[in-house]
């Protein structure tokens, strides 16, 4: 038959897609939700100074807050102990399987205990 769709789809070459090829789809800031774990890659937009916390177990420990970007949105995010020096502002990061939280009605991206920070 000349012009039948299913002999079209059929004879139309195969493109595969993200699903096919067992990449997974690619995340944006805009994506991210508290309650889930997430990789997405960011620009660090801004870094507030290294302070330190009380600890209710006793002690201090080092915290540092920021801010991620991509072209969808931005992010709040927080580092914790030997984690905030690692990143410097304007550094493109990629977060993998960072926890992202509710943090005073705001979405809020942390290492949390499986996370970590690639570069480049």
């Amino acid at each position: 038959m000349v012009g039948d769709p299913l002999e079209e789809a059929i004879r139309a070459p195969f493109v595969p897609d993200a699903m096919s090829t067992g990449a997974p789809p690619k995340t944006f800031v805009s994506d991210l939700r508290p309650g889930r774990v997430a990789t997405f890659e960011a620009v660090v937009a801004k870094l507030e100074p290294v302070r330190e916390v009380e600890q209710r177990t006793g002690g201090t420990k080092k915290v540092r807050n920021g801010v991620l970007k991509d072209g969808t949105g931005e992010i709040s995010f927080v580092l914790w102990g030997n984690e905030v020096e690692i990143v410097a502002e304007g550094e493109s990061i990629r977060i993998v399987e960072g926890w992202v939280k509710d943090y005073k009605g705001r979405p809020q991206v942390s290492l949390g205990r499986t996370g970590r920070i690639e570069k480049g």
